[in-house]
C-alpha cells in the first residue's frame, strides 16, 4: 500500500513538467502557482506578459513565460520542447455580452471556435507525440458548467464548449492504452477577471450569494486548482475521460431563469 500516492505524503508533482495556457492571471495563473508549489516545472502560455506568480518553492517548483496568443498557428517549438508531462488547456472566452443567435455575425462564430476549440485541437496535437513517446501524461481541458446546461444569449459559446467536453471523452478513449489521462473542468460562480462577482454583483445583493448553489458562493480560482492538482497527479491515475465540476452544486441544482423585465439570470433576486 506504500507505493500508493493517496497514503504518500510530500509533493504531488516533483520533477514534472507541466505547460498552462493563459496562466498569467485568473484560474490559469491559480493552476500554475499549485502545480510549480507541488514541485512541476510549468510553462504559462498567455498573450499576456507573465508577472510574478507567488508560490512556495520548497518543493523544487518553477514558473516561466511564454507570450504566445492561442490563436496563432502553428504551436511555438518551446512547448514542444518543454516535454510536458501535464498539458492544461485553460483558454477560453464567451467574447462578447449576450446578443440573440438571430443577431450573431458569423464572424463571431469564427472568433469562437477559436478561443474555446480550435486551438485546444491544435496545442494537443502537438503534445500528443512526446506525451506517448515518453508514457504518457495528463491532459486537463477547462469547460465550462454552459456546456452542460443552457447560457441564452451564448449559444454558439455553449456549443463549443460542449464540443470540447466530448472531445475530452472521445480522446481520453483513443489515447489511454498509451498511459495519457484526458479529462475536463466545469466551473460556474468563481471569482476571475471576466466574471467579477466582486463588482458584479451589489453590495446589496450579496447576502443572495448562499442561495445560488448549495455552497453558496462565489468560488475562488483556487478552488479549481485543487481540482486541476488531482487530475494532473497520480492520485487521478485511473481517472480519464470524465468532467469534474468545480459549482459550488449549481449544475446540479440550479439553471437560468427568465428575468420579468426581459432577458435571463442565474443569480435571481427573489429566489
Amino acid at each position: 500500500m506504500s507505493n500508493l500516492m493517496a497514503y504518500t505524503p510530500g509533493a504531488m508533482l516533483t520533477g514534472r513538467r507541466a505547460v498552462v495556457t493563459g496562466g498569467a492571471q485568473g484560474i490559469g495563473a491559480a493552476i500554475a502557482r499549485s502545480f510549480a508549489a507541488h514541485g512541476a516545472d510549468v510553462l504559462v502560455a498567455d498573450i499576456e506578459p507573465l508577472g510574478e506568480l507567488d508560490f512556495d518553492p520548497t518543493a523544487g517548483g518553477s514558473v516561466t513565460g511564454l507570450e504566445w496568443d492561442v490563436s496563432a498557428s502553428p504551436c511555438p517549438p518551446e512547448l514542444v520542447d518543454h516535454r510536458p508531462d501535464v498539458l492544461v488547456n485553460n483558454v477560453g472566452h464567451y467574447l462578447r455580452p449576450p446578443h440573440t443567435f438571430a443577431t450573431n455575425e458569423p464572424s463571431l462564430w469564427d472568433e469562437l471556435h477559436e478561443i474555446n476549440f480550435a486551438h485546444v485541437l491544435r496545442l494537443t496535437q502537438a503534445l500528443l507525440p512526446g506525451m506517448t513517446e515518453r508514457g504518457g501524461g495528463s491532459i486537463v481541458n477547462l469547460t465550462t458548467v454552459e456546456a452542460h446546461r443552457a447560457i441564452p444569449g451564448h449559444s454558439v459559446y455553449s456549443a463549443y464548449k460542449a464540443a470540447l467536453t466530448q472531445f475530452t471523452s472521445s480522446l481520453a478513449a483513443e489515447v489511454g492504452p498509451s498511459g495519457i489521462r484526458v479529462n475536463a473542468i466545469a466551473p460556474d460562480l468563481v471569482e476571475t477577471v471576466q466574471v467579477p462577482y466582486a463588482s458584479l454583483v451589489p453590495e446589496e445583493d450579496r447576502e443572495l450569494w448562499p442561495t445560488w448553489s448549495p455552497l453558496g458562493g462565489p468560488g475562488r480560482p483556487e478552488d479549481v486548482a485543487g481540482v486541476a492538482l488531482f487530475l494532473a497527479s497520480d492520485l487521478s491515475r485511473f481517472v480519464t475521460g470524465g468532467t469534474i465540476h468545480v459549482d459550488g452544486g449549481t449544475h446540479s441544482s440550479g439553471g437560468w431563469v427568465p428575468r420579468r423585465s426581459g432577458g435571463w439570470t442565474n443569480r435571481p433576486r427573489n429566489p
